[in-house]
């Protein structure tokens, strides 16, 4: 008998862990580190440093405004906040500079969570005039943009980027790199640039319309729903090592 409610015992620790592991996941301390900036004639961002996680999107009426912050997880939040006063702003910075904004996110080890010991996750918020031009330059970034641009260029060793909307221009390279294009309108003029050792890239006409497209890779799998039409614009141009590509 007592070693049965010994058993039972551990067993109920183990599930209260769980339970209590489940829930501290939830748990976040945020530290704001600089902002919110007013965009208002803002027409470029520039991005660099090390790992972020990014959301841009362009608004025709409304605040532009730009907000970076370090947001701690789960234990780490717990554990820092009760015992350490360091915030995770680290060496990150933004500032203004006439009609461009600079972001720099410092030299942080890691990428999005325990890595290098580091919980801590660097975040930037950014609300642009339409038509603005965008440049990252980062060792890893998960960025997601929305709305209307005039030229986007990426450039991650890690890279997950999700597109919506459209862009005169786009260029994305990254030695391991995850791209999702979606363009909500075409007016015959753009150009797309995607390149990596190892991509996986999805380009995708909300209206169906005439492409022009190019695949070189070592090893790579293409499919598209659109037929490659010489001299068309939008031009779709993919280079690569091991490529999958879909186009529709």
């Amino acid at each position: 008998m007592r070693k049965r409610t010994i058993l039972l015992s551990i067993l109920g620790g183990l599930v209260g862990l769980a339970i209590i592991d489940g829930s501290v996941q939830l748990i976040r301390a945020s530290d704001q580190i600089s902002g919110p900036i007013d965009l208002a004639g803002v027409t470029r961002l520039e991005v660099t440093g090390a790992a972020s996680d990014i959301s841009i999107s362009t608004v025709e009426d409304g605040a532009t405004e730009a907000v970076l912050s370090g947001t701690r997880r789960g234990w780490g939040a717990v554990w820092r906040s009760g015992w350490f006063a360091g915030d995770c702003a680290g060496q990150a910075s933004m500032s203004r500079d006439g009609e461009t904004l600079r972001v720099d996110m410092g030299e942080r080890g890691g990428f999005f969570g325990w890595n290098d010991g580091d919980d801590c996750t660097l975040t930037l918020s950014a609300q642009l005039q339409p038509e603005a031009s965008v440049s990252i330059r980062q060792n890893a970034a998960r960025m997601r943009l929305s709305g209307d641009f005039s030229d986007l260029r990426v450039d991650s060793d890690a890279g997950d980027f999700a597109f919506t909307g459209h862009a005169a221009k786009i260029a994305v390279s990254g030695a391991a790199l995850r791209a999702q294009l979606a363009f909500e309108r075409v007016i015959n003029t753009e150009e797309i640039r995607i390149s990596g050792r190892m991509l996986d890239a999805t380009v995708r006409f909300l209206v169906p319309t005439p492409v022009s497209y190019g695949v070189e890779a070592v090893a790579s799998y293409v499919n598209s729903a659109l037929p490659n039409t010489p001299g068309a614009k939008p031009d779709i141009r993919i280079t690569g090592e091991m490529a999958r590509v879909r186009i529709e």
